[in-house]
């Protein structure tokens, strides 16, 4: 009896062993990750600037030492987030929203963003300033040298809806544009509040910093109602909010929305207090209107499927309940609530029409170009993106085949693993949602590789979506039904459930997707040069499968499991936008002194042109000058009719337009060499015909002047020079 218990005791402490001893390889696999990941970035910002990563805010930090630095700063996270998971989840579940919010505040009062002004810093002489971590993008043009530049705008027009300013004429901003004004429409556009009530730099870390936050909080809610577990809830919010899709493109209000849709419906519904359900009807309609004002039908209509099926779960669910013996654990539904529901749906509808009233003539422009103009998808070109969801975490520091990241940035999701587990889990459970959540993903599937008739498209308004914009949807729902499926797996553990091989088909899986992974990284030959790409890829795939494994049979692994996908998952997010403060690179040089002392001397009536720099051109339009050539969000057909004879040159201008003018050319033409830019050719009379008064160049211009044309420097700064022009 003593030598069985004796060899059993020795059993015991092997297992123990063996069982610390995984832990321990858990740990560090990923953790090893996350050191050649930031050694890799740290030295791809040091040659980047060719200086230290860490930039002038913290120069006594060099190369070395700033890899030790953030190495330290992910051990404590991680560490943190294992014991929080672990011992303290229902402290994190109860005041979520406090930490959340307290976050965004002091972001906001510290003027954090993830703006890439900072390429200013580069494309304008003189000019030093850099991010306190991480690198500007040149990709993100569209929001540094535009929608940026527009909010800066609209602080020298005191946010009025009518801007003298862009265009350098009439210019509605409210719809077309999207700057923050005094309007109706900013009713309906939160993001853009922290503009209107704190001024320019508080705005835009209001803009980003808040909205991310508010993101993650609203995201993690939401998952909870459909996956049922808190660790896996927070996994997934912050693998979609921080994944390279929505870091890259720099948005996410489609999902702050829609999820927040479903989270205001739930509260109405199962709430005891009449009050509250008044309450949040009435949000309910606001945010519709909210929603409705995103003008992206791109993205907007593939999640309103998703968040629409949402939605009927929670209602179906509180039918259940008034039906079952708890009808008198929520508020019954009245004509009351009908009534306030109709009334303020009524009231955001009729605020939307008035803004689409008030903007129809800029909104007819739109519609009437030849670039963005009408859309008619009918999908069917594939969508091969999907199968290389991992690859896009090198994005950070490795820029792909394409001149577009942004364009093939996924979500971590496993692609297909998370629709194949759904569907084995309904034909063994009968999950009328998981059901319908699947379906509703291969509805998306197949117009992607398919495609649908045009009777089709048109009927289920899929005709606005591009197939390549189908990649957030698509990945937003395999995300969700991988992490149900590894809930439903872990709950069939130990018991004689149908599915009780859920958890071992899942890990089959896992390693064939990771395979298939490594092999898809093999076959890029822009990264297979760099070797260790490759082994952080394998150590990214050994961790999914190993803390995977650990998570389905339990074990107190769910705090690693989670701290450390979410290792995984955050830190490449982390790294693809900057760490901004302030905004000094637009609003302290010595270009803004120089625009700002003759804006002051002049009307609107005076324009301006930026010669050979559409980029400058609307840095100038951000300190006030009213610019000609600043980017057309819709045409300015009048104007430029004016100096085009008979109109023949109408297509290059007829479009939304980033617009490169030059000065004193020979002849007068027009060139369209993209679909968002086109070239204007200036002669002296097309200047006086426009009443040109201010020049701004790199260029000596004083070698055109004459007898009918006087030009007189008045002034340079960051390479360029101010030229007035007297006729």
């Amino acid at each position: 009896m003593n030598n069985y218990l004796a060899a059993e005791a020795r059993n015991h402490r092997v297992c123990g062993g063996l069982y610390r001893l995984y832990h321990v390889g858990i740990f560090v696999l990923p953790l090893s990750f996350a050191l050649i990941y930031l050694s890799l970035f740290v030295n791809y910002i040091d040659a980047f600037y060719g200086t230290v990563g860490f930039t002038i805010a913290n120069p006594m930090l060099n190369d070395g030492r700033a890899v030790l630095f953030v190495a330290g700063l992910t051990i404590i996270f991680v560490i943190s987030v294992i014991k929080l998971v672990e011992y303290k989840s229902e402290f994190l579940y109860k005041y979520r929203w406090l930490i959340g919010m307290t976050v965004a505040l002091l972001a906001v009062a510290f003027k954090i963003s993830g703006s890439s002004l900072g390429m200013w810093s580069i494309m304008l002489p003189e000019n030093a300033d850099t991010p306190f971590w991480g690198i500007p993008r040149s990709l993100r043009s569209d929001e540094f040298s535009v929608g940026t530049l527009f909010q800066l705008s609209q602080s020298h027009n005191g946010y009025a809806p009518i801007s003298e300013i862009l265009r350098g004429d009439l210019t509605d901003v409210r719809m077309v544009y999207g700057a923050a004004c005094w309007s109706v429409i900013t009713l309906f556009r939160p993001v853009l509040w922290g503009y209107l009530l704190f001024g320019f730099e508080f705005g835009l870390a209001f803009a980003w910093s808040a909205k991310l936050c508010l993101m993650v909080l609203v995201s993690f809610d939401c998952a909870f109602l459909i996956i049922k577990s808190k660790p896996l809830s927070f996994l997934f919010s912050c693998l979609l909010c921080f994944s390279p899709l929505i870091q890259w493109w720099g948005t996410g209000e489609v999902i702050l929305y829609g999820q927040a849709l479903v989270l205001l419906l739930d509260r109405a519904l199962f709430t005891q207090k009449r009050n509250i359900r008044i309450i949040a009807l009435a949000a309910i309609a606001w945010l519709c209107g909210c929603y409705i004002m995103l003008m992206y039908p791109a993205w907007m209509v593939p999640f309103f499927f998703i968040f629409a099926l949402m939605g009927v779960f929670r209602t179906t669910e509180y039918c259940q309940t008034l039906k079952s013996n708890n009808q008198h654990s929520v508020l019954a539904w009245s004509l009351i609530d009908t009534f306030v529901l109709v009334s303020c749906l009524l009231i955001s509808a009729g605020l939307i029409f008035l803004s689409f009233f008030q903007s129809s003539e800029a909104m007819t422009s739109v519609m009437n170009t030849v670039y963005p103009g009408a859309r008619f998808e009918t999908g069917g070109s594939g969508l091969p993106e999907l199968f290389s969801y991992a690859i896009s975490l090198f994005y950070a520091f490795d820029s792909p085949l394409v001149s577009n990241e942004c364009e093939i940035a996924t979500i971590l999701c496993f692609f297909p693993l998370g629709t194949l587990a759904s569907l084995l889990c309904f034909i063994k459970r009968r999950d009328w949602q998981l059901f319908l959540l699947t379906a509703l993903q291969l509805f998306f599937l197949a117009f992607a590789f398919i495609g649908f008739p045009s009777f089709l498209s048109r009927m289920t308004l899929m005709y606005n979506v591009p197939v390549l914009r189908l990649l957030f949807p698509i990945g937003y729902l395999e995300l969700l039904l991988f992490l149900i499926s590894v809930e439903k797996a872990k709950e069939s553990q130990g018991n004689n459930s149908s599915i009780g091989y859920l958890s071992i088909i899942l890990i089959i899986g896992l390693i064939l997707s990771s395979a298939f992974q490594i092999f898809i990284l093999l076959s890029a030959k822009y990264l297979v040069a760099r070797m260790l790409y490759l082994l952080m890829f394998i150590l990214f795939c050994l961790f999914s499968c190993l803390s995977f494994r650990s998570y389905i049979l339990g074990k107190k692994c769910t705090g690693l499991f989670v701290a450390f996908a979410i290792c995984f998952g955050v830190i490449p997010g982390l790294c693809i936008n900057p760490v901004q403060i302030g905004a000094a690179p637009i609003t302290d040089t010595n270009l803004e002194a120089l625009v700002n002392q003759f804006v002051e001397e002049s009307d609107y009536s005076d324009k301006w042109v930026v010669d050979g720099s559409w980029t400058v051109a609307n840095l100038c339009a951000a300190y006030g000058a009213p610019v000609i050539n600043s980017t057309n969000a819709y045409p300015d057909l009048a104007r430029w009719n004016s100096i085009d004879e008979n109109n023949e040159n109408e297509c290059a201008y007829n479009r939304y337009a980033h617009v490169i003018a030059n000065v004193f050319a020979p002849s007068t033409s027009f060139n369209s060499t993209q679909d968002d830019l086109f070239t204007v050719n200036l002669t002296e009379d097309d200047l006086r015909q426009l009443n040109v008064k201010y020049v701004m160049s790199s260029r000596d211009l004083t070698e055109f002047s004459s007898d009918k044309l006087q030009i007189r420097q008045l002034g340079s700064a960051n390479g360029f020079v101010l030229y007035e022009l007297t006729y």
